[in-house]
C-alpha cells in the first residue's frame, strides 16, 4: 500500500480528498482514539493505520529474530552472557544520549555502572543505569497513570536537564515547547499540547489505549511511541523518556536483548527515525500512521539483526578458542588451568571494556580461594599463556600470542 502523503505529492486537491476519504473508510482502516493538529493549520486529523501484509511480514520477522536472540544467548556460557548483556545496556544508555545530544562516552557509562555496582554511590548517569536494571530485572511496570510518566522522566533524565528546561508545572511543562526540523534549520515543525491539564488528559488517554485496545501489541506500542512524542510533555528529555517507556513495553512483549536495542537502533538509524516523526506530523499524512509503524518496527528488526551478527561471531570466536584449549596438552586434568582459561577466554571475546579480571574476581567465578587461585596463575604465566598489568590489583588476561598457537 502507498502511504497517503506520496499520494499527496502526486494529485491535485480533490483528487487527494477524494482518495484520503475513501482511505480513511476502508473496511480494514483502524481509527484511533487520538488526533493531530499538523503545525500552522487549524484544522485536526484522527489518527489512524490501515493493517498490511508489509506490516505483518514486520512484526512476523521481529518476532523470529527475537526468538533466534534468545536461543543464542542462552547457549552462552555464564560469563560470555553477562557481558553480551551489560555492553547492550551501555550501548543503549550511550546511543540515547548521543541521539539527545548529551555529551557522553560508553566509557563514562561503564564507570558509572561500576562505581555504582561498587559502592551504590550517585553519580552521573546513576539514576538512568538504576531504571534500566531495574527494566531488565522486571521491577519496573508499565503505565497507571502521568505521575509515573513524571517518575520516569525524574530517573532517566532530570540530572542531564539544565534547570531552566525543567517540569515548571505540577508534573509536566506549562509554556509551550517546538520541535524543529532535523535538518538544523529553525523550521518548526511541530509544537507540544498545552496547556498542562490537556497534556495530562492526553497521556491518561494514551495509557488508557495502551491497557484496553485489542490492536496487536507491536503496533500499539509503535502508536504510543509516536503520540508521545506529539504530546512532549517536557521541555527536554522527551525523545529519552518515550523511548524508555516503550522499552518497558517491548521488555513485555519480547527478550531483553529487543528490549534494550531500541535507542541503539533509533540511533544508528537516526535519520529515518526523526523522518518517521516529521513526517507523520505534516498534513502531507493527514493521521495516517502506517509510514511511522513500518519505519520503526523496520529499525528495531534491523538492529536485531544486527545484534544476532555479532553475537553469532563472538560465539564462534569463543568456540574455536574452546577447541584450541581441549586440543592443549599442558590443560589435560587440571581443571583448575582450564577453568581460569575458559573463564578469561569468555572474558576477552565477550568483555566491554579492558580485558582481564582480578585474582578476587576468578576465585568468585572458580568458586576457588584466593590462594589456590595464585598458585595456578603463577603456573599459566611461567606457561607463557597469561600476561599482567597493573598492581594492587593485579590484571590477568590471556596473553594475545596464545590465539596464534596451534595444537592440531
Amino acid at each position: 500500500m502507498r502511504y497517503i502523503y506520496k499520494i499527496f505529492r502526486e494529485t491535485n486537491f480533490s483528487e487527494f480528498e477524494s482518495y484520503f476519504k475513501s482511505r480513511f473508510n476502508f473496511e480494514t482502516t483502524y481509527k484511533l482514539p487520538f488526533s493531530i493538529k499538523p503545525i500552522n493549520q487549524s484544522k485536526a486529523f484522527p489518527l489512524y493505520y490501515v493493517p498490511t501484509n508489509n506490516m505483518i511480514m514486520l512484526m512476523n520477522n521481529i518476532y523470529k529474530q527475537d526468538k533466534l536472540l534468545n536461543t543464542i544467548n542462552q547457549q552462552l556460557p555464564p560469563i560470555a552472557r553477562q557481558n553480551f548483556i551489560f555492553d547492550c545496556l551501555m550501548e543503549e544508555l550511550h546511543h540515547t544520549n548521543e541521539l539527545e545530544g548529551v555529551r557522553s562516552s560508553k566509557e563514562e557509562i561503564i564507570r558509572s555502572a561500576r562505581l555504582l555496582d561498587k559502592n551504590n554511590h550517585k553519580n552521573r548517569f546513576s539514576s538512568m543505569i538504576t531504571s534500566y536494571n531495574k527494566l531488565l530485572t522486571g521491577e519496573l511496570k508499565e503505565l497507571e497513570s502521568p505521575e509515573d510518566v513524571r517518575k520516569i522522566y525524574d530517573h532517566i533524565v532530570e540530572d542531564e536537564i539544565d534547570d531552566f528546561e525543567k517540569p515548571d508545572g505540577e508534573l509536566f511543562r506549562l509554556e509551550t515547547t517546538f520541535v524543529y526540523k532535523k535538518s538544523g534549520s529553525e523550521k518548526v515543525i511541530h509544537k507540544g499540547i498545552t496547556p498542562e491539564e490537556n497534556i495530562k488528559d492526553s497521556l491518561s488517554h494514551l495509557i488508557e489505549f495502551l491497557k484496553t485496545s485489542n490492536i496487536p501489541k507491536l503496533i500499539k506500542i509503535m502508536i504510543a511511541h509516536y503520540y508521545f512524542g506529539y504530546i512532549h510533555p517536557f521541555y527536554d528529555g522527551n525523545g529519552r523518556t518515550s523511548r524508555f517507556i516503550s522499552s518497558i513495553y517491548l521488555k513485555n512483549e519480547l527478550s531483553d536483548l529487543t528490549a534494550i536495542s531500541l535507542s541503539r537502533g533509533c540511533n544508528k538509524y537516526r535519520n529515518k527515525y526523526l523522518n518517521a516523526f516529521e513526517m507523520t506530523n505534516s498534513i502531507a499524512n493527514r493521521g495516517e500512521l502506517n509510514f511511522f509503524i513500518d519505519h520503526l518496527l523496520d529499525i528495531i528488526s534491523q538492529e536485531q539483526k544486527n545484534m544476532i551478527e555479532e553475537m553469532k561471531i563472538k560465539k564462534e570466536q569463543l568456540d574455536s578458542f574452546t577447541e584450541k584449549l581441549s586440543n592443549d596438552s599442558r590443560f589435560d586434568n587440571n581443571e583448575v588451568y582450564q577453568g581460569i582459561m575458559f573463564v578469561l577466554g569468555q572474558n576477552y571475546f565477550f568483555s566491554v571494556e579492558d580485558k582481564g579480571l582480578t585474582v578476587k574476581q576468578l576465585s568468585i567465578v572458580a568458586k576457588k580461594s584466593i590462594q589456590s587461585m595464585r598458585i595456578a596463575l603463577n603456573d599459566l604465566i611461567k606457561m607463557g599463556v597469561l600476561t599482567t598489568k597493573g598492581k594492587r590489583p593485579i590484571i590477568y588476561s590471556i596473553a594475545e600470542n596464545y590465539f596464534e598457537e596451534s595444537f592440531d
